[in-house]
C-alpha cells in the first residue's frame, strides 16, 4: 500500500491528543474497591507476591503494574498512567488493523475515533486491565487477519501470545479463545463455499496452537479458574441480554461510565446518531468490514454467555476490549466517503459531553473510599474502630490509610460470616464505625448495624461521600446476640427463633433477631416487622428487616430446610416511660402481602401479628439523648413545656377515641388536660396518668373518647389554665336505626360487643386469582373498653388460612368503643388470598379480636369465631 508522508505526522499528533486527554481528570477521582486490587498488587516486593496477590483475577495485569510500579512509583497518578499508556497502545493498533485492512486514511479515522472514545478514555483513568485487554484483542484481531493472507510465523505467534496473554490478563479470556476458534471456523466454512480449500499445514498449526495455549493456560485453569465462585461467596447475579440491556450496552460505548448510559438526555440523542451513522456508513460490501462487525457481535455474544455462567452483572467495562473494532469498521466507512471528516464531529462532540459529564457528577465518578478515610483521619482516635466487609482485604481503604495519617483500626469482616464468626472479631471498647459500600450485600440483613445499635442510646452518626456511607456508634456495648426457640407457622415457612427479651432501658435500642426455616421453596422475599405497643395497644415503634441467610441470599433465592434470620434494630420513642409494652411480629413481603402472612400459633390461633412477648422497660435519662430534630414548638404551662407529638385525624367523629402523644420537658408535675367543645356544650376530663419515677423528659400517651352524641363542632384539647394546645373538627355520625339489607341473615351475638344481623358476599369465593368482598352488618350492644379487631378468614379442612382480611371495623373509621347501643354498623372487609393458597375445601370465619394481646373475643364457651359458610370448593 502506498504511504502518504504527512500520516506518521498526523498518527504522532493523534497520539499526543490522546494522551492530553488521558490525562486530565486522571487524578481527580479517588481510588476505589477494584483499583485497590491492583495498588495492593502494584506493592508487593516481589511478581511472585504480585502473581498470587488476587485469588479472583488473573495474574498478567497485576505483575506488568507491578514492574511499572518500580520505576513510576505507586501513586494514583503512576497506578493509572500504566492504563494509559494501554490505552495509547490501543490507538496505534487500531490504526494498523484499519490501514491493514482498509487503508492508511482509514487507518487514521479509526485511531482517530479511538483517541476519542469515551470508554477508552474512561478504562485509561482506571488502574485496571481493560486498556490492556483491549490492545491485546486488536492483536489478536490483526494477526488473525494477517493469517488470512498468507501464513507467517511471526503471525502465528503474535496471535498465540496474545491469545495466552489475554487468558491470563482477565476471567473473560476464555471467550477470546472462543472467539478465535469461532471465527476461524466460520472462515474455513467461507473458503470451502468459495472453493478456496485450508492447507493442512495450516490446519495443524491451528489446532497445535490452540492445543498449546490450552496447555499453557491449564494450571492457572485448574488452580484458580475453577475455584473463581468460591473466592468471592456474595450474591451474584445476572443480566439477560434483553433489547433494554443492548441499548444500554449500546449507549456505554458513547458514554464511558456505565452510570451515564440513559442517565442524560444528550448523550442518548448522541448515541442514537452515532448508531445511524455506524449502519449506514460500515462498508458492508468490503469482506473485511463484514469480518469485523461479526467480531463484534460474537464477542458481545460471548461476553454475555461467559457472565452469566460466572453469575456477574454485565457492566460497560466488559465492552472495552471490543469497542476498538466497532471502531475500526466505523473509521474505515468514514473514510471510504468524501464527507466523512466533517461526521467525525459527532463522535467528537460525544466524546466531550461524556467527559464533562464525568468529570463534574460525582454520580458517574469512582467510590470516594479517599474522602471516606479523611473523614476517618479527621474524626476517630486511635481507640476507635472501623469495621467494614469483603471477601478480602478493603485494599483502597488500606491504600489511603497511611496516607492521610488514620490512627483508627481497620478491620475487615469476612463476607459471607455468621454472628459467631463475626463477633470474636469485633473490638471490645471504644467508638465504633460502620463502613457502608453501596455495591456490596455483604451485611444485606443489617446483622451488624442491629449488633452495634444495640444498647445505645442515641442513633449512629451518618456521613456520607460518594458511593460511601459511614456510621458512627458512639461506645457500643456489643452485647451478644441470641436466639431462643420459638414456634409459629405461616405458609411455606416456620418462624423459629426470636431474640432473647430482656429488662432494657428506655433510651437504649434493642436487637431482636428473628428466625425463619423455610418449608417449601418460594418466589417472595420475606420480611419481618416487630411492633412495640404501649399499654393502649398503640403502636409506638416498629423495625422492619429482610430475612437473608449469611452470604446475604434472600428467600426467594433458597430452598425448602434452609434457614434465615432477619436483624430488626427497635427504638423507643424519645421520652418512652418505663413499663411493659407488647412485642408483636409480623412476616410480609412488599410485593405479593405487604399486610402480613397469617401466623398460626400452637394454640391454633391464626393471625397476621403474633404476640412474640412483654418487654419490660426502665426508666433512663432521656436528658443525654439527641431529641428529635422535628420537635413542633412548645407551650410553657406551669414551668413545663409541652410538645404535642399527636396525630390528629381530619375530623372526629362522636364515640371516638382521641390519641394523645404529648412530650412534657421540666420537673413539674403532669397536669391534667380537658376535650371539650368551644361551647363547652360537652366536656371530657383526662387526668394525668400515674407514672413511676420522675424525669425531666417524659412522653406521655393519653386517650379521651368523644361523647356517643357529641354534636358537629370543634373539639379544643385544653391545659389546666385554660391554655388551647390544638383544635380537632367534629363530625358527628348519625344513629343508623334501621336495619340495613343484606343477603344471608346470621343473627349471632359476641358478649359485651354486639350482634352479627348479616353479611352479602360480592364476588367468587372460589376463585384463588381475585379478592372477593365481604359486608358484615353488625348491632352494638355496646361501646367497648378495648378496640377489637375484626378478622375475616376463608379457611381449607386442614387449616390453611387460603384468604383474609384483618381491619378496625369500616375501615379503621369506626372502632368497637365508639358503637353506639342498638345503632347498625355496615363494615365492608376485602378479603384476599394469600400467593400460596392453595385449592381445596374451605369454610368462611369471622371474629374479633384484641391486636394488642392477639387474644380472640370469646363467642360462645367453645368458639371464639362465627361460621358463615362451609363447603366452600377454592379452585
Amino acid at each position: 500500500m502506498r504511504t502518504s508522508k504527512r500520516f506518521p505526522l498526523l498518527m504522532t499528533l493523534i497520539l499526543l491528543l490522546a494522551c492530553a486527554a488521558g490525562l486530565y481528570h486522571i487524578q481527580s477521582q479517588s481510588i476505589w474497591f477494584d483499583e485497590g486490587w491492583s495498588a495492593y498488587a502494584a506493592a508487593q516486593p516481589t511478581l511472585l507476591a504480585a502473581w498470587n496477590a488476587d485469588a479472583t483475577n488473573p495474574p498478567l495485569y497485576y505483575v506488568l503494574l507491578n514492574v511499572f510500579a518500580r520505576g513510576a512509583g505507586d501513586s494514583e497518578l503512576a497506578l493509572r498512567y500504566f492504563s494509559l499508556l494501554c490505552g495509547l497502545l490501543v490507538v496505534a493498533l487500531s490504526y494498523q488493523l484499519g490501514w491493514q485492512l482498509f487503508g492508511q486514511r482509514a487507518g487514521l479515522m479509526s485511531a482517530l475515533l479511538a483517541a476519542f472514545s469515551p470508554l477508552l478514555w474512561w478504562a485509561g483513568q482506571e488502574a485496571r486491565m481493560y486498556t490492556l485487554l483491549a490492545a491485546l484483542v486488536l492483536v489478536c484481531a490483526l494477526s488473525w487477519h494477517w493469517l488470512r493472507r498468507g501464513s507467517q510465523w511471526r503471525w502465528w505467534l503474535a496471535l498465540w501470545g496474545a491469545e495466552l496473554a489475554l487468558l491470563y490478563a482477565h476471567n473473560t479470556g476464555p471467550v477470546v479463545a472462543l472467539w478465535l476458534n469461532i471465527i476461524t471456523v466460520l472462515a474455513w466454512i467461507a473458503d470451502r463455499y468459495q472453493r478456496r480449500s485450508v492447507t493442512r499445514r495450516d490446519l495443524l498449526l491451528w489446532l497445535g496452537g490452540q492445543a498449546a495455549v490450552g496447555v499453557l493456560w491449564l494450571p492457572y485453569f485448574v488452580n484458580r479458574f475453577l475455584l473463581l465462585s468460591g473466592a468471592n461467596n456474595a450474591v451474584t447475579s445476572t443480566s439477560p441480554l434483553t433489547v433494554d440491556m443492548m441499548a444500554r450496552l449500546w449507549q456505554a460505548l458513547w458514554s464511558g461510565a456505565w452510570g451515564l448510559a440513559g442517565a442524560e438526555p444528550l448523550l442518548l440523542t448522541l448515541s442514537i446518531a452515532l448508531l445511524i451513522i455506524t449502519v449506514l456508513f460500515i462498508p458492508y460490501r468490503l469482506p473485511a468490514a463484514r469480518w469485523l462487525v461479526l467480531h463484534v457481535l460474537l464477542l458481545t455474544g460471548g461476553l454475555w454467555l461467559g457472565l452469566t455462567v460466572l453469575g456477574n452483572e454485565i457492566h460497560g467495562r466488559y465492552l472495552v476490549m471490543i469497542a476498538p473494532l466497532l471502531l475500526v469498521a466505523l473509521g474505515a466507512g468514514l473514510a471510504g466517503w468524501r464527507w466523512g471528516a466533517a461526521l467525525t464531529l459527532v463522535p467528537l462532540v460525544t466524546f466531550m459531553a461524556a467527559v464533562h459529564f464525568v468529570t463534574t457528577n460525582p454520580a458517574y465518578q469512582h467510590d470516594d473510599a479517599r474522602g471516606m478515610v479523611q473523614y476517618y483521619a479527621d474524626h476517630l482516635s486511635a481507640d476507635n474502630h472501623v469495621l467494614m466487609w469483603s471477601y478480602a482485604d478493603r485494599y483502597e481503604m488500606a491504600y489511603y490509610w497511611p496516607r492521610l495519617g488514620v490512627q483508627a483500626e481497620r478491620i475487615t469482616l469476612p463476607e459471607g460470616a455468621d454472628w459467631e464468626t463475626v463477633q470474636p472479631l469485633l473490638p471490645t471498647s471504644g467508638d465504633v464505625a460502620l463502613n457502608v459500600w453501596y455495591t456490596q450485600r455483604a451485611d444485606f440483613r443489617g446483622m451488624m448495624t442491629c449488633a452495634l445499635g444495640d444498647g445505645t442510646v442515641n442513633e449512629p452518626e451518618i456521613v456520607s461521600f460518594y458511593g460511601m456511607t459511614d456510621r458512627l456508634f458512639r461506645a457500643p456495648p456489643l452485647r451478644p446476640l441470641t436466639v431462643q426457640p420459638f414456634h409459629a407457622t405461616l405458609n411455606g415457612a416456620t418462624l423459629s427463633g426470636m431474640g432473647t427479651l430482656t429488662t432494657a432501658p428506655a433510651d437504649q435500642a434493642i436487637c431482636l433477631p428473628v428466625q425463619i426455616t423455610l418449608t417449601q421453596p418460594t418466589t417472595a422475599d420475606l420480611k419481618v416487622a416487630v411492633t412495640l405497643l404501649n399499654g393502649y395497644g398503640w403502636e409506638i415503634g416498629r423495625a422492619d428487616a429482610i430475612f437473608a441467610d449469611p452470604i446475604q441470599r434472600t428467600t426467594s433465592q433458597l430452598a425448602a430446610g434452609d434457614v434465615l434470620t432477619a436483624y430488626p434494630l427497635l427504638r423507643l420513642p424519645y421520652g418512652a416511660p418505663a413499663g411493659q409494652y407488647s412485642l408483636q411480629v409480623r412476616i410480609y413481603d412488599e410485593a405479593v402481602n405487604p399486610s402480613g402472612y397469617s401466623l398460626t400459633l400452637d394454640d391454633g390461633q391464626t393471625r397476621p401479628d403474633v404476640l412474640i412477648g412483654m418487654q419490660r422497660i426502665i426508666g433512663s435519662d432521656w436528658a443525654r439523648v439527641r431529641p428529635p430534630d422535628n420537635l413542633p414548638a412548645a407551650i410553657n404551662s406551669g414551668g413545663l413545656q409541652l410538645h404535642d407529638l399527636s396525630r390528629y385525624p381530619a375530623a372526629l367523629h362522636n364515640g371516638d377515641i382521641l390519641q394523645l402523644a404529648l412530650l412534657w420537658a421540666g420537673d413539674g408535675e403532669l397536669p391534667p388536660l380537658t376535650l371539650a367543645d368551644e361551647q363547652s356544650k360537652w366536656r371530657v376530663e383526662i387526668p394525668a396518668p400515674e407514672y413511676a419515677g420522675r424525669e425531666t423528659v417524659r412522653l406521655d400517651w393519653r386517650a379521651a373518647q368523644l361523647p356517643l352524641d357529641a354534636p358537629d363542632g370543634t373539639a379544643q384539647l385544653r391545659l389546666a389554665d385554660g391554655t388551647v394546645v390544638s383544635t380537632i373538627p367534629v363530625d358527628a355520625l348519625l344513629l343508623v336505626s334501621v336495619l340495613p339489607t343484606f343477603d344471608t341473615g346470621v343473627n349471632t351475638a359476641i358478649p359485651g360487643v354486639g350482634t352479627l344481623m348479616g353479611y352479602t358476599i360480592t364476588g367468587d369465593m372460589t376463585d384463588r386469582s381475585h379478592p372477593f368482598e365481604l359486608t358484615l352488618v353488625w348491632q352494638a350492644e355496646a361501646a367497648t373498653a378495648v378496640s377489637y379487631t375484626v378478622f375475616a378468614q376463608l379457611v381449607r379442612e386442614d387449616g390453611q388460612v387460603l384468604a383474609q382480611s384483618d381491619s378496625i371495623p369500616v375501615q379503621a373509621t369506626r372502632p368497637t368503643t365508639g358503637w353506639r347501643r342498638g345503632e347498625y354498623v355496615v363494615d365492608r372487609h376485602t378479603v384476599t388470598f394469600h400467593a400460596d393458597a392453595q385449592a381445596g375445601t374451605a369454610r368462611l370465619i369471622v371474629g374479633l379480636y384484641d391486636a394488642a394481646s392477639g387474644k380472640r373475643v370469646a363467642v360462645t364457651a367453645d368458639s371464639d369465631f362465627i361460621t358463615l359458610q362451609t363447603g366452600i370448593e377454592v379452585r
